[in-house]
Order: structure tokens, then C-alpha cells, then sequence
């Protein structure tokens, strides 16, 4: 049983990684600054061990569900 609470913790701690903002930035292609601004204003949530900034997959992608655009509207605009 309690190899199998072991696995389990592993594999989400492998599918949910704590990501620091290069890695960040190359998952969400922005940049390092701009990830740095939104931490600065308080809007995306992270953790900061020993000087270092990271960032949960999870929580950012649910933060980035925020700026979702699925409005015909806002399509025309870019077009």
C-alpha cells in the first residue's frame, strides 16, 4: 500500500512540475520579464525557495485560462 501512495506522489509530482521562469517562459513562449510582471502585480501565484522563483504547471495554466479568447469578436480584431 504504501509503495503504491509512493508512486502515485512521484508520477504527479512528474505530470505537475514546479517550473522556474526560464522553463516557464519556454513552455508559454513569454517572456521572462513579462512573467516576472505578473508576479510582480500579485496575478500569478509561485513559490520562491531559496531566492529562486517557481511555478506550478497546474497554476498556470489555470491562471492563463483568464486571457481564453472564444469570441467571434475578438477573432475579427486579429484578422
Amino acid at each position: 500500500m504504501e509503495q503504491r501512495v509512493e508512486q502515485r506522489k512521484k508520477e504527479m509530482q512528474l505530470s505537475d512540475p514546479y517550473l522556474d521562469l526560464r522553463k516557464l517562459s519556454g513552455y508559454s513562449s513569454l517572456s521572462v520579464s513579462t512573467l516576472r510582471g505578473y508576479i510582480k502585480k500579485g496575478t500569478l501565484m509561485y513559490y520562491k525557495v531559496k531566492g529562486k522563483i517557481l511555478v506550478r504547471k497546474s497554476h498556470f495554466d489555470e491562471w492563463m485560462k483568464r486571457f481564453e479568447v472564444n469570441r467571434k469578436e475578438d477573432l475579427d480584431d486579429l484578422v
